[in-house]
């Protein structure tokens, strides 16, 4: 004769396997969207020549959790003169091949000779394709950029180099 338990413990281990696999079919189709919003890592330069304008990004950053590292540099170079920043991470978010990084100008200055040390920034990367692209940055005051806020709305296509994230 067959108790209640007996019946509950035998039918134990096939629960234990239905869950194993719903969390295991859970986990490939929710892992890789949960991964790129808890870090990642964007590294490269990308140089965009488009008529007689050259932009050239370099950036090596890295994001766990909520905090992030990292340092970027930015120079476009026209026929008015030369814009230059580079600045130190704090925000980074990676989303698929969009990755909005965002921190504080350490020494910069525009064409007009303004000065950016100092300053917030924010830049957006497309490098999840070809073409990769990525924008020109926003400034502000310090920490009025936003965080992870990205930047402008203009963006420029990579034609030499190129970023890689990880």
């Amino acid at each position: 004769m067959t108790s209640a338990f007996s019946k509950s413990t035998t039918s134990l281990p096939r629960v234990a396997a239905a869950v194993s696999w719903i969390l295991a079919c859970a986990l490939i189709v929710v892992g890789p969207a949960m991964a790129s919003a808890q870090g990642g890592r964007i590294s490269g330069a990308g140089i965009s020549k488009v008529g007689k304008d050259t932009r050239k990004l370099t950036v090596a950053a890295e994001s766990g959790g909520s905090t992030a590292n990292g340092s970027v540099q930015f120079i476009h170079n026209s026929p008015s003169g030369m814009s230059r920043f580079r600045g130190s991470v704090s925000c980074m978010n990676v989303s698929g091949g969009t990755v909005q990084v965002s921190g504080t100008v350490e020494k910069g200055e525009t064409v007009s000779g303004t000065l950016l040390d100092g300053k917030s920034y924010a830049i957006t990367i497309q490098a999840g394709g070809a073409p990769q692209s990525f924008s020109l940055p926003s400034f502000g005051e310090p920490a009025s950029a936003g965080s992870c806020s990205g930047g402008r709305a203009e963006t420029v296509p990579v034609t030499e180099d190129g970023f890689r994230i990880q």
